[in-house]
């Protein structure tokens, strides 16, 4: 197109020359420059732009408002899942916790165990006890019965001041019964003093 526009020009240039140069004079050469300069204007072409490539990109304005369909960043947000290592622990976390339940659960069983147990020997050791102050009462009083002489009923105290009685006291009440069983009221009176005297050490 400019190649095309350049000869034009030249061609023009070398009519004007030879208009001017002609016999005519000046004044044929003033009437013909303006017809010549109309018939340039009007032969000018005007360049239209080049066209844009078909595989060059279309750069969207920076500032171009935002489509009408795009959500907002507000909405777009969305809650945060746990990842799958917080779970994990959380999961680990509760089956500790269960297992330590369960471990001070049985802790407390066995202390009531325990406690209940210790109770028992305390309630059966205070009856042992009781029961021994009362058959030792038992024998003070057939020893002051043998004292007087009176040996009736004796053996029936005896027998059941036994059952409460254990070690050397307990020999020595056997051994009074015997006596009385032979009516020895002297001997099974010294055996069941032998048999206090053993308690008051």
């Amino acid at each position: 197109m400019k190649i095309a526009l350049g000869a034009l020009t030249i061609a023009l240039t070398a009519t004007l020359a030879v208009l001017a140069s002609s016999s005519r004079g000046h004044s044929a050469s003033g009437h013909l420059a303006e017809p010549v300069a109309e018939m340039a204007a009007e032969t000018s072409v005007t360049v239209p732009p080049a066209p844009l490539h078909e595989d060059a990109p279309v750069e969207a304005p920076a500032d171009g408002p935002m489509s009408e369909d795009a959500p907002d960043a507000s909405e777009v947000q969305a809650a945060p899942l746990p990842p799958p290592a917080r779970g994990a622990a959380l999961q680990e976390l509760v089956a500790q916790s269960r297992q330590e339940n369960e471990q001070l659960a049985e802790l407390r069983q066995q202390l009531a165990a325990e406690e209940s147990r210790r109770q028992d020997e305390a309630t059966q050791e205070a009856e042992q006890h009781a029961a021994r102050l009362e058959a030792l009462d038992t024998l003070r009083q057939a020893e002051a019965s043998l004292a007087t002489g009176d040996s009736d009923g004796v053996d029936d105290k005896l027998v059941r001041a036994e059952t409460a009685l254990s070690g050397r006291t307990r020999l020595d009440v056997e051994a009074a019964r015997e006596a009385l069983a032979r009516s020895d009221l002297f001997p099974a009176r010294e055996y069941l003093v032998a048999a206090l005297a053993e308690n008051r050490k």
